[in-house]
């Protein structure tokens, strides 16, 4: 079958082609980490890559979590200095903007769920912030607008988790080179069981616990969403078997 070639307004020169390599790249639409499936030029001295959804994007956009607001997208951010509302990250690419409050969100993190089911129905909403400390730095709250952003909170108030926690896990994992093997799999990006910090209950984690089973399903669903790796979720239902 013939690859299906499109054009992007932010690449005109060169038309994309969708490829699917298990290895990192870096979005040159949102600037931010991706994984797994991307849109790619494949010209000569020309390596443009855009997530899916920095791809497809809409002109418009609306989340549940703020019902009241449409965000708009926009190739740039407004200024050098507007942070995601989500991961409390710096926006230096694609966006999305609500201009009635203020609010701005970089591509895949206006795709994370208001509410998750994770494995024997443990449930999980979005939060403005947590009512515990959170499971990755120990703090309710992240101090400075950088570092502010949604939380995650189970509705058995168990495990909360900061979005900007989240990605700081990405971030650590992509410094220190972890999924340079192409035949790496996503899954490896989100062990807790290396990165996370041990709860002060250390039964809770050991191998094949519920709470770190859990915990790393979570973590799955989470992580594709903001790499951009949809195929990952789906992925979470096997780890009944891989745990």
């Amino acid at each position: 079958m013939e690859d299906i070639k499109i054009y992007h307004p932010s690449h005109p020169e060169h038309e994309l082609v969708l490829r699917n390599f298990k290895k990192p790249y870096h979005c040159d639409g949102c600037k931010q980490q991706g994984f797994g499936p991307r849109y790619r030029c494949e010209s000569s001295n020309c390596d443009y890559v855009l997530h899916e959804s920095c791809m497809f994007n809409s002109q418009s956009a609306t989340h549940d979590f703020y019902s009241d607001c449409t965000f708009k997208f926009s190739y740039e951010p407004r200024s050098c200095g507007t942070w995601c509302d989500a991961c409390g990250r710096n926006i230096n690419g694609f966006v999305y903007h609500c201009a009635d409050k203020e609010l701005d969100f970089h591509p895949c993190c206006l795709n994370l769920k208001n509410k998750l089911v994770i494995d024997d129905g443990v449930k999980f909403k979005l939060n403005d912030k947590v009512t515990s400390k959170c499971i990755w730095c120990k703090r309710k709250s992240l101090k400075g607008k950088s570092e502010g952003g949604w939380s995650y909170t189970s509705k058995c108030n168990q495990y909360h988790f900061h979005v900007h926690c989240i990605t700081e896990l990405i971030q650590e994992s992509w410094k220190r080179g972890d999924y340079e093997n192409e035949t790496t799999s996503i899954l490896s990006l989100k062990d807790p069981e290396l990165r996370l910090r041990r709860s002060s209950n250390g039964g809770s984690w050991s191998r094949g616990g519920k709470y770190w089973k859990i915990v790393k399903l979570f973590m799955t669903a989470v992580v594709s969403i903001l790499l951009g790796d949809p195929t990952a979720v789906l992925a979470t239902t096997l780890f009944n078997v891989i745990t």
